[in-house]
């Protein structure tokens, strides 16, 4: 485009010198279209390498056309980037710092050139060309244009930068719209883990349904089929759990009736009889067991819904505990019970004290089960930083492994044979877990062989329950 340029220049000095003339003497040079004195110089040279005239000047430092706010985005961004990922390809002129000389001599050797001038990085500045002034088939002179390289293609440029101006604009905007988009959803699942952990407490049962369902409210995809189909859920799950809890007080109420008719048949039968049947016995005693279990299913049940009634108070653990160690010493003889209480009696602690004595029942209870009689079951209370630690040690056949943590689950026993010789549904431990878990406390299991000093083969039931301060 430029050696056509400076070509047409030529032909007009050749062929319109009176045009030229003309121009020389107003001062306005030749406009064509793709010239821009502006951010140029145009050298005519005679044949002795004179400059004889020359017009326009180059600026000092970039000069821009006024364009839009897109063009200029996209000049920053272009710029921005090539001080990262420079401009390596070979240029397609040669390089000098002084191209004038090479330029004039070339075209008064009748040939057009090009070549670049280099500024102090080693960067291209400027792109000359020149081509010979032939008048009457003889060459006279030369012309030489020089034109910054930013104006070279400026209309071409200031287009594509617009192009990359609104690009980056869409692009901004779609990321944006993307960050918008992901925080939403995260804050959504965020909410969604909340509200499910919300609806379970600390032992895993369903509270009440707080889970809201929001379907077709604000949102209508994925995520909203999922939170809705969650609530569907969670409300089955809770009117299931419902029905479990009631089942037992309902089998209880239902089976009560013909029990007792079957326990008067069996009291009535027993009168009739002269001699001792030993088949109305096991009868009897079958009965007995059915009993239980039926009041065993319903006990679990109840102590939880108390808990839930129930409202915690302080009450001194320590002058509770050797109470009911004393009693419980008296009372059950057979159960050889050796106890050391060393709280003190101002100790604290946030709950109920009945439900501690249910808790220690169940604990002394499948102590005495499982008891070899080797050595008598103890207990050992004390404080241990800010925990209330209640210790109850019996002799006899280890755990199974695996079960420290699994026996504390409701319908879990271990039993292969009951001294009481009655049914066990593996409730016990599972009442003394839900008693702990009330008063903010822990439960644990392990095998032990030596204790305090003492060589005991047998196992250790540990509850911990946090001092209450005031």
């Amino acid at each position: 485009m430029q050696e056509q340029t400076v070509q047409n220049l030529a032909l007009i000095l050749e062929n319109r010198t009176d045009l030229w003339a003309l121009q020389i003497q107003s001062g306005v040079p030749t406009r064509l279209s793709h010239l821009n004195l502006k951010n140029s110089v145009l050298w005519v040279v005679n044949a002795n390498r004179q400059t004889t005239y020359v017009v326009g000047q180059l600026p000092e430092s970039e000069i821009y056309d006024d364009v839009d706010f897109f063009t200029d985005t996209g000049r920053v961004l272009i710029k921005t980037l090539a001080t990262f990922l420079p401009y390596t390809l070979p240029y397609p002129y040669p390089q000098s710092a002084t191209p004038e000389h090479n330029l004039i001599t070339q075209a008064l050797q009748g040939k057009t050139h090009q070549q670049y001038r280099m500024d102090q990085q080693g960067d291209p500045y400027s792109l000359m060309s020149s081509t010979p002034l032939i008048i009457k088939g003889r060459i006279i002179g030369a012309i030489v244009l020089e034109q910054r390289m930013e104006t070279l293609f400026s209309n071409n440029l200031n287009y594509f930068y617009r192009l990359i101006g609104i690009g980056a604009l869409i692009f901004f905007i779609v990321i944006i719209g993307a960050l918008i988009n992901t925080a939403s959803l995260s804050n959504r699942i965020i909410r969604l883990d909340n509200d499910v952990k919300r609806t379970f407490n600390i032992q895993g049962r369903l509270t009440d349904l707080i889970f809201t369902d929001s379907r077709g409210k604000v949102y209508r995809d994925e995520l909203s089929d999922l939170r809705h189909h969650i609530y569907e859920m969670l409300k089955q799950l809770g009117a299931y759990e419902r029905y479990l809890k009631q089942l037992p007080k309902t089998l209880r109420h239902e089976i009560h009736n013909p029990l007792n008719r079957l326990s008067m048949a069996l009291s009535l039968l027993e009168k009739q009889q002269n001699e001792p049947n030993a088949q109305l016995n096991y009868a009897q005693h079958a009965l007995e067991q059915l009993k239980q279990i039926i009041s065993s299913l319903s006990e679990a049940t109840s102590i939880e819904d108390s808990l839930h009634s129930q409202t915690p108070e302080p009450f001194p653990i320590g002058i509770m505990l050797e109470h009911y160690l004393e009693n419980t010493k008296a009372l059950h003889e057979n159960w050889s019970i050796e106890y050391n209480n060393q709280l003190d009696r101002k100790t604290m602690v946030c709950g109920d004290g009945f439900m501690i004595e249910q808790l220690l029942d169940k604990l002394l209870s499948n102590a005495a089960d499982f008891t070899d009689n080797k050595h008598p079951v103890f207990v050992d209370c004390y404080q241990q930083d800010n925990q209330v630690v209640i210790n109850v040690i019996n002799s006899g056949p280890f755990l199974p492994k695996g079960h420290e943590k699994q026996i504390f689950d409701g319908m879990t026993s271990i039993r292969t044979l009951n001294q009481d010789t009655q049914a066990h549904l593996g409730l016990g431990l599972y009442i003394v877990k839900l008693i702990a878990d009330f008063h903010q406390g822990q439960t644990s299991a392990e095998n032990i062989t030596h204790y305090q000093g003492r060589a005991i083969q047998g196992v250790k039931f540990s509850v911990q329950l946090p001092v209450f301060k005031a």
